[in-house]
């Protein structure tokens, strides 16, 4: 199996090295490769199955997709967001997009993963909601939910154990991965400015590109803005919350769209969750038991009234979401998840050449790789992390989306250095 991805980021850590972590655990033969690599159509021959994560329509893909077909094998594509729905541009809340040239790049983009989708012969979703979506196009589609790694579980772990209980302070968070998050934020600030007043305790720590405005007042004292962290860095800021929040605009696409990592990335340090109900986080919080739902300003206010009033519910709410994270969303309980739907897969291509999986089988195999085993042997390598460079990807661009998307690429990546001297307008 063969795992093609992209993108750089979360995104592909998530959807690519996860998921090659969840099938090497169950003994899978998988490799993760970039669409910039040279060689990359060599590495397609005598695979009987390819996920492609982020890759769009251009000269080589074209030749990826065509090669799969004539040695008879299956191409899925991975969707955790909904980039293919071009109709839905409009819902992205980015600053990037009030640079014409990047917007034209990006709708362009739209469509060429579109196209790339509807190439596949079916689709591997991070959600309910982005299944639904994928179905409208007539293609097949399985729902297969992001989990954890055992390396964010070992940070998360060694994040708790040195976590300082010995103060008064209690601290509501609110970390943004990217800078698309400021009408999510900007929903419940009315019930935060209402919580900061009411509590003298609490501060509000605010983390990556959150626009937060200047209008707080005498409240201005008590939020701390902290730069985006590093993933791996991600457990010990999130272990100085209390409270982390997790707002989205239920009424927007493409934030129904997204998952609930969120939820799950707090429940590893004990921290509870507020969310708003999108479809993932009804999926993953029982309200008043691991977590809280909010989504009217009083009920913002309401849930985050009683965990700052309540130490005990805070804690047993953190505790709650901790062993349910553990039940629900680790790499063994996904690996095991992911042969049943490999197997469903199977069944819906009898004429391919993808070979059968045992689930049961696999079962005992992850059960016995679980004993002793060094879970770094399941990841990929650190270095892939990095790639591809900033000149591999200009020189992929050349090679097969042309000197005018290259020219684009270039002004986009100036554009965003300069940014902090020549803010956008």
């Amino acid at each position: 199996m063969l795992i093609i991805s992209g993108a750089k980021g979360d995104t592909r850590r998530y959807r690519c090295f996860h998921l090659y972590e969840q099938l090497r655990l169950a003994d899978l033969d998988c490799q993760v490769h970039l669409i910039t690599e040279w060689n990359i159509l060599n590495k397609v021959n005598w695979q009987d199955m390819v996920i492609f994560h982020r890759v769009i329509e251009d000269r080589l893909s074209d030749r990826i997709f065509s090669a799969i077909n004539r040695l008879g094998g299956v191409a899925l594509m991975d969707v955790d967001d909904l980039l293919f729905d071009e109709t839905a541009y409009r819902w992205i809340n980015s600053p990037d997009f009030r640079d014409p040239i990047r917007t034209s790049l990006y709708q362009e983009e739209m469509g060429r993963f579109r196209n790339a989708l509807q190439r596949c012969q079916g689709v591997l979703a991070s959600t309910d909601f982005l299944a639904q979506r994928v179905k409208s196009l007539n293609i097949p589609v399985w729902v297969h939910r992001n989990a954890f790694s055992f390396e964010m579980l070992a940070l998360s772990k060694s994040a708790f154990e040195g976590k300082s209980k010995s103060k008064d302070t209690v601290v509501i968070g609110y970390g943004s991965g990217t800078p698309t998050h400021n009408r999510d934020f900007a929903m419940i600030k009315p019930a935060l400015v209402k919580i900061l007043e009411k509590y003298p305790q609490t501060e509000l720590y605010l983390v990556g590109a959150i626009e937060a405005g200047k209008d707080w007042g005498k409240l201005a004292d008590r939020i701390k803005h902290y730069p985006l962290v590093h993933w791996r860095e991600l457990p010990s800021m999130l272990v100085n919350f209390d409270i982390n929040l997790a707002p989205l605009v239920t009424d927007n696409p493409f934030a129904q769209s997204k998952s609930e990592i969120k939820y799950m990335e707090a429940g590893l340090i004990k921290v509870p969750t507020v969310a708003s109900p999108t479809d993932a986080f009804r999926y993953a919080i029982r309200p008043n038991e691991n977590g809280f739902l909010a989504a009217t300003e009083e009920e913002w206010v309401a849930a985050l009234s009683m965990l700052i009033e309540q130490e005990s519910l805070r804690e047993a709410t953190g505790e709650k979401a901790y062993e349910d994270v553990i039940e629900r969303y680790h790499p063994a309980v996904r690996s095991m998840e992911l042969m049943k739907t490999l197997d469903r897969i199977n069944q819906a291509f009898p004429g391919k050449a993808y070979r059968k999986i045992n689930a049961g089988k696999s079962s005992s195999v992850i059960a016995f790789n679980l004993q002793g085993k060094d879970m770094n042997d399941f990841s990929v390598s650190r270095q892939l992390e990095s790639l591809p460079t900033l000149i591999q990807r200009g020189i992929y661009s050349i090679h097969y989306r042309g000197i005018g998307t290259l020219l684009r690429q270039i002004w986009i990546q100036i554009r965003r250095w300069a940014e902090p001297l020549f803010p956008f307008t």
